[in-house]
């Protein structure tokens, strides 16, 4: 389309409402608007080491694939909070991220969320910190570990940077406070509280990027302060953005998943003309999770339900900043199923699957650029002892890619006596399996470092396995 100014563009993408959503649309908002701050480019080129697993996904492109292989069946080294008999059945954990010097984890309760520091050689606590609930959130919302500060969303919009040396307090920042007097009342607040200004970020060394209802805000990471923002949301109140679901960064391009008015993929980029902006609706029924980013140019993007009973239409989708590529369908049996997100190796993207009529996990291997299936492995469960059509105690924990191997993994929680689960790994290249191992928890992430693979359990339980590698 003809360049437009920024208003005149939005009013374009607003008039359509939800039905203009439908496909793709791409408009540019000029180099500057009311209350905006555009940066100069956008993006990072910038790697994670190798050997951590700095962010819950392993980096800023959420593919959750480490260098490092695990050739031979790992052995555990140490669980930490693995006894469910202390944990109540509302607690939820996650690891928030694996680095030679610590591992961090979370566990989230309905007093509150109680962030750890653990020794990588055997498991003892370093520091531990209780911060504020995020319970009317559906995550911890922890944005990464860069240059030594770990950044957390707290309660609503509050952002807060922590010294992951010792858990304290770098700074904490309300960007609710900080935009309110310029950013439109129907973006921060339906029912005159900031907790609808929800925010999730994902930190660079150039930027902590945040996402909210009125779009992408850059904050100056050794304080905080808001350097930029960039307006996504249409000015029509009907199309208002609602329910941020994540970011990816490329070394050019933002993408940003919204749940409502539909399931929307945003990319954003600037260049000489200023930010530019293109617009996909997602065919999912329910929220996709956070888009992984294989290039400037595409994504795939999973459906946010981790179980379901009844059927999910599409699991997994290709996106470029055109369309939809190609869709894969979930589990189509009858019965309960479970759903991971998926990992990427580049050329392939891996999902994972588990339903109940019959009981297995199903992991599937997909071109990136075709959506084409190329290997699938069936894992029984039937002799497992455990119920996937029981979705408040089985999932399936997140799978990623390790070297030549694909890490997937399934768990039960129990009551009164300690959760179980398993991982196993398969080839990259033809999905036979390499190693199986049982677990003392009811594995939820998994990160990968150059000496060990760690299991983040459901209910906060660390389990370190000790790596071979080829």
């Amino acid at each position: 389309m003809p360049s437009t100014s920024r208003r005149d563009a939005l009013r374009l993408f607003a008039a359509g409402g939800v039905a203009g959503l439908a496909g793709c649309s791409s408009f540019n908002l000029g180099k500057s608007g009311p209350n905006e701050k555009p940066p100069a480019s956008l993006g990072t080129s910038w790697s994670p080491p190798e050997d951590a697993w700095p962010f819950r996904f392993r980096d800023p492109q959420n593919t959750a694939r480490s260098p490092h292989d695990i050739a031979e069946r790992p052995t555990i080294e140490w669980t930490a909070g693995t006894d469910s008999g202390e944990s109540s059945a509302r607690e939820h954990g996650e690891l928030v991220a694996a680095t030679p010097d610590r591992v961090l984890a979370a566990t989230e309760t309905e007093e509150g969320i109680r962030l750890r520091a653990l020794a990588p050689e055997d498991g003892a606590q370093q520091w531990s910190r209780r911060r504020e609930s995020a319970a009317d959130y559906p995550s911890l919302r922890c944005g990464g570990l860069v240059d030594g500060t770990l950044y957390v969303a707290g309660a609503g919009s509050d952002i807060v940077a922590l010294n992951a040396a010792d858990g304290t307090v770098r700074w904490r920042r309300n960007l609710y406070d900080q935009v309110a007097e310029d950013v439109p009342a129907k973006f921060l607040s339906r029912n005159g509280s900031s907790e609808d200004f929800a925010a999730m970020l994902l930190a660079t060394p150039r930027a902590v990027l945040v996402q909210t209802p009125y779009g992408i805000h850059g904050l100056e990471p050794s304080s905080g302060t808001e350097q930029w923002r960039l307006y996504l949301a249409a000015e029509s109140s009907n199309t208002a953005l609602e329910w941020p679901f994540g970011l990816a960064v490329t070394d050019s391009q933002v993408w940003a998943i919204y749940r409502r008015p539909a399931p929307l993929l945003f990319a954003v980029e600037v260049d000489g003309d200023g930010p530019n902006v293109r617009q996909t609706r997602l065919p999912f029924e329910d929220a996709p999770e956070a888009p992984v980013a294989l290039s400037d140019w595409t994504a795939v993007i999973s459906t946010g339900v981790t179980v379901s009973t009844t059927p999910v239409g599409t699991l997994a989708a290709g996106v470029t900043h055109d369309d939809v590529e190609w869709q894969f369908a979930g589990h189509a049996s009858e019965g309960g199923a479970a759903y991971s997100r998926p990992a990427t190796d580049g050329e392939r993207a891996f999902v994972c699957q588990a339903g109940e009529r019959p009981e297995r996990m199903v992991v599937s291997a997909l071109r990136t650029e075709t959506g084409q299936l190329e290997w699938s492995h069936r894992e029984s469960l039937a002799d497992r002892d455990v119920r996937v059509a029981d979705g408040q105690t089985f999932r399936l924990c997140q799978t990623v890619v390790a070297g030549d191997s694909v890490v997937v993994g399934f768990g039960q929680q129990t009551d009164g006596a300690m959760d179980r689960g398993a991982i196993l790994a398969l080839s990259r290249e033809a999905g036979r399996v390499r190693w199986r191992a049982d677990l003392p928890v009811a594995p939820e992430d998994v990160m990968v470092t150059s000496d060990r693979l760690y299991v983040g359990g459901q209910r906060g339980g660390v389990v370190a396995l000790g790596t071979r590698r080829s």
